[in-house]
């Protein structure tokens, strides 16, 4: 018996590295976990390195006029044979955001098995959640308690909630406290307009208009240039700004910083905070998804979507450089948001659908 996870994007993205590091946990470890991919990358290149099997093959989309017409019983045949090759024989399927439930429906159809979606996506609306067929998932999965709350008013189904583990490794040592604020920071996201980078920008613009003399922050960004922000990064500033595009080694490049700001404006979880805190990297944050949760002191937290609340943040840690006790962050998130937390929770719902 095994349990069958399918992922159609094999980038390094918060689903992906979820993955990861599920499919490596003891919980779900003794149910011999498995992964169809849509594609090869980081993913697979990832799951070869832990030793579970991994099969890549062509995800077809489901929304696409041949899908339409033709239906995803061709492609769900073909990835059957690609499992019995394999001779793997699952006994659930795992949908690891709502794009994979139309793809692991079929395919459990073929196959005779039940279907585990897990749910993920902040901007998920009643919409999606219908065009993507989810509530024909036999269980259903939420990330966070927002957005939990959202689909259990769009389901009678019981969905159980989602929370965002890490591994030991994960968990880096201190690094020693730098005396004064670094004028060089990494502002962790993507391009994505929710990612907040555009606050961020317009925030030092404030911020230097405030401060005369502040000489402005030297940034590096984990993502490209947000769309339609040409106009502001061309407005004059004494910051520095440089989009590093999509980046593999995210722990090892944030430790190389002694700052990170996360400016986003919605999350389920929000992983890049917590990722950069555990890599020993102190870390302005928004207060959204599970760093609501954590007791931060006020000076380090901002508001979601407030950009003059982030200047201010970001003039005090240039006046003041409060203190920030990353070891007790740290045994917070251990206490919290162990990755065997995770993979209990996705255990106990299989084995509500009878996956033993």
């Amino acid at each position: 018996m095994s349990i069958l996870f399918l992922q159609k994007r094999p980038i390094r993205a918060g689903a992906q590295t979820s993955l990861a590091r599920m499919v490596d946990s003891t919980p779900l470890r003794v149910l011999d976990p498995a992964v169809l991919l849509g594609g090869g990358g980081w993913l697979e290149e990832q799951l070869r390195r832990q030793k579970v099997p991994v099969m890549v093959t062509d995800f077809p989309s489901p929304r696409a006029l041949k899908t339409r017409l033709l239906g995803l019983g061709g492609w769900a045949r073909q990835a059957a044979a690609v499992l019995k090759a394999r001779s793997i024989s699952p006994a659930a399927l795992i949908a690891n955001d709502h794009q994979e439930c139309p793809l692991a429906l079929a395919l459990a159809h073929v196959l005779g098995v039940p279907v585990l979606g897990i749910l993920r996506t902040p901007g998920m609306t009643r919409g999606d959640f219908d065009k993507y067929h989810c509530d024909r998932c036999q269980g259903l999965m939420g990330e966070g308690g927002e957005l939990r709350a959202r689909i259990c008013g769009w389901t009678t189904k019981r969905v159980g909630l989602f929370e965002e583990g890490f591994t030991e490794v994960e968990f880096m040592p201190l690094k020693p406290w730098p005396a004064a604020c670094p004028r060089r920071l990494i502002a962790i996201g993507s391009e994505a307009p929710r990612k907040g980078f555009t606050d961020f920008i317009e925030a030092l613009h404030l911020l230097e208009a405030r401060l005369p003399d502040f000489p402005g922050f030297d940034c590096e960004f984990t993502g490209s240039q947000p769309p339609g922000s040409a106009a502001l990064l061309a407005r004059p500033t004494r910051s520095t700004f440089r989009f590093l595009g999509r980046v593999e080694g995210f722990a090892g490049l944030v430790r190389g910083h002694d700052l990170a700001v996360h400016p986003s404006r919605a999350e389920t979880f929000g992983m890049a905070p917590v990722e950069a805190m555990l890599a020993g990297t102190p870390t302005l944050v928004s207060v959204t998804g599970v760093v609501g949760g954590l007791a931060l002191p006020e000076a380090w937290k901002s508001p979601p979507g407030d950009i003059g609340a982030l200047a201010d943040r970001l003039a005090a840690l240039w006046q003041s450089w409060p203190a920030l006790d990353l070891a007790d962050v740290q045994a917070q998130i251990r206490r919290g948001f162990h990755i065997d937390h995770t993979a209990g929770f996705v255990r106990a719902e299989l084995d509500a659908l009878g996956v033993r």
